[in-house]
Formats: structure tokens, sequence, C-alpha cells
């Protein structure tokens, strides 16, 4: 018989006020520099509501200190709270979607331990928070928040305790992943990841950012390349400027239809059933229909090219292979059965096992007949753990010379 996870709603000690003030935060400081052990870290967003990214609410917990929340657009730089720290461990759950914004308030691990890698490394089916604390501690925490603007102020109860319980029992579960993985002969495989995890650096963005919006693929002339250009910017300029996500100023679908369709007047963009059904887009049908206009003066040279110019270095996307690239695709192919099997064999999350852009990698600058060094030379270059290398560089070698 199946237990049913227990249902958490309320934190263990009274929550106190969102900290806003400097005092306030100079007296968390002096309670999680005075405790000890590890700290439990969270940052709430907003980028479905805000232009502006990063953290709108900073989540912290230390064993002897408490649970606290701290709103980082009331101070602007949390080096007093890293300095409090100090050389505590950070406990965080998919540490790659929080460290860029908490290092931008000046906020730095030492140490790390990533609850989703544990899981990932342990072969969890589900990875998220939620799945993972009822896995491991029978728990389960209501998510009916995720999605809500933390941009708001004052925040409601209720949404600060779904906050601070994100944060609540990191600890406990870092405890027993780090047990389990002791069990299961990881520990260093996990010490590995957690170490590499500490230079991590988003990438950076890529060019021709309005090549990349949700449904521009189906925009393909390079006069209707130019109109979602021209678009793009326009709204782009207007959310930032007013501080709303872009989508708020006009909907993807509504953009991707507009240079898809170019209309020849605004009374004609009132005819796009996408276009209709965004009631902000509407309040700005001037500036839209100017940047069509704009797009639709560009002489012939000034044009888009139909396809992205490629990055010098750059590989492509594992989709793009089988159409643009079959030697490669095949490669790729087997690359990437040689690393599900050992993910299989040592019961490890794929994705764990090798980064799917270090497959690619290999599968776009290694010739079928790669030596070993080859391979190793890839792999080092493109930050592959060394347990990666042992378990899976002789694999790699073999895959790329199979017919």
């Amino acid at each position: 018989m199946t237990t049913e996870p227990k249902l958490i709603q309320n934190t263990r000690e009274p929550l106190e006020a969102v900290i806003d003030t400097p005092d306030a935060l100079e007296h968390v400081c002096d309670l999680i520099a005075a405790a000890s052990g590890p700290v439990a870290l969270d940052t709430e967003r907003a980028g479905s509501y805000r232009y502006s990214q990063g953290a709108y609410l900073v989540q912290v917990r230390r064993r002897g200190a408490g649970t606290f929340l701290i709103d980082p657009r009331a101070f602007g730089d949390l080096s007093a709270l890293n300095a409090a720290i100090g050389k505590g461990e950070w406990i965080l759950h998919s540490a790659t979607q929080d460290l860029p914004w908490l290092a931008e308030l000046g906020m730095r691990p030492r140490l790390l331990f990533d609850t989703e890698l544990a899981a990932q490394l342990l072969n969890f089916e589900r990875i998220g928070l939620a799945p993972v604390m009822e896995q491991v501690l029978g728990i389960t925490l209501a998510k009916e928040h995720s999605a809500a603007d933390w941009s708001r102020r004052p925040l409601p109860l209720e949404w600060q305790v779904y906050a601070a319980l994100d944060v609540e029992y990191l600890i406990e579960l870092r405890e027993t992943l780090w047990l389990a993985l002791q069990e299961a002969g990881k520990d260093d495989w996990a010490e590995q990841e957690f170490e590499h995890l500490l230079g991590f650096q988003p990438a950076p963005e890529k060019p021709d950012p309005w090549r990349h919006v949700h449904g521009s693929g189906k925009v393909a002339a390079p006069r209707n390349l130019a109109a979602l250009r021209e678009l793009y910017y326009a709204r782009e300029s207007i959310a930032k400027a007013e501080d709303l996500a872009p989508t708020k100023v006009l909907t993807n679908a509504a953009m991707v239809a507009l240079a898809q369709k170019l209309p020849r007047g605004k009374r004609f963009m009132n005819a796009i059933e996408a276009f209709r059904n965004d009631r902000a887009g509407r309040k700005r049908s001037d500036v839209w229909f100017a940047a069509l206009s704009r797009a639709a003066k560009l002489p012939a040279e000034e044009l888009p090219s139909r396809k992205a110019p490629r990055i010098p270095g750059e590989v492509p996307e594992s989709r793009n292979f089988a159409h643009n690239h079959p030697q490669e695709a095949e490669r790729w192919h087997r690359l990437r059965e040689a690393v599900m099997h050992q993910a299989k064999r040592f019961e490890v999350h794929p994705e764990a096992m090798l980064e799917p852009r270090t497959v690619r990698r290999l599968a776009w600058v290694l010739p079928d007949d790669a030596a070993a060094e080859q391979v190793l030379e890839v792999l080092q270059a493109s930050g592959a753990r060394q347990w990666q290398i042992e378990l899976l560089a002789g694999d790699l070698v073999r895959a790329l010379r199979a017919e």
C-alpha cells in the first residue's frame, strides 16, 4: 500500500515580515552568521510580468537562524548576506536557474549542493523539487503560486508562505540525498559535479534574438523577416521603457501573424485573428503599423537573410543535423546511443551522464575515425568531468567508428 505524501502548508516557525530595510537585513545577517551548517537558498522572479530580469525575492534558511524572505530590490546588493554565509555550503534546487541572479546581487557560493543534480545522478524519473520531496521525504508542497507576479508589493501572506516552503526542507533533503549518493557509490561523482557548478556561466545571448521568437519558424521570406525584426525591436523598446514582459506588450502569436500577413493598413490588422485577440497589442496599433511600414520600405539589400548567419565555432542544434548535415546527424545518433546505454547501466539520468551540447560537439567536430586522444581533447574542452570521461570515453570512440 502506497502512503500518500503529507501536504505541507505552513512553515515550522512563524514567518517574519519580508526583509526590506537595512536594519532588518543586518539583523538577518547576524543570525545567519551566528548559526552553522549549510544554507538553503532560492529565488523568485517575474519574467512573465516584467522586462527587468533577476530576483524579486530571495529565500534563505539556516538551522539555528530560521527562514527569511528578502526583497533584493530594496537593496540591489546582498554581499552582506554572502559574507554572513561565509564558507557555508549553499543548497539549491536546479542551481543554474538561480546562480546568475544571485551573482548579480553579489552572492557567490564557495561550496554547493544541487538537489536536482543529486536526483539526476540517482536516476530519479521526476526531478522537480515537489516530486523529489515526495520521493525522498514523503512530503508534498503546493505549487499554486509558481507563476505568480513576484514583483508585486506587498506580497500576499500566502505567497510568502509558499516561497518560504521552497527552502524549508532543503537541508533535510540534502542530507538524505547525500546518504543515498554515498550508498550508490556516486558521492565522488556528485562532488565533481558540484565543484563544476561553482564556475557556471549562462550562455551568451544569441545574435538576432528576433529569429528565436516562439513561432518565428513560420516566417520565411526576407521581407516578412524584416517585418518580424522591426516589430520585435519596437516591442522591446516599449517593454524596456515600461518594465513589462514583452508578451504583455504584444504577444508572440500576434507579432508572428503580423509579420506573416504584412497588412497594408491598420484596419487590415484587426482582421488577423491573433492580433484581434491581443487586447494589449491592439492599443498600440499605430506603433506596429509604423514598424511594418519601415520593413515595407527597406531596399532589398537591407533585408535579412532567410537563414541566421552562422556563428564561428557554434555547433548547430541536433534537430538541424538531419536536414542540413546528415553525416553529423548519423554520428550524433550513435554517440547519443552510447551515452544512453551507459546512463542505463550506471542508473544515471542521461543528461547528467553527459551534457547534450557536448554530445553534439563531438558529432560536429570529430571524424568517424577519431583517435581516443581527440575524443579526450573535446571532452575536456567541453568541461566534461573526470568521472564522465572515465566511464564514457572508450564507448564514444567506438561509437564514432561504428558503421
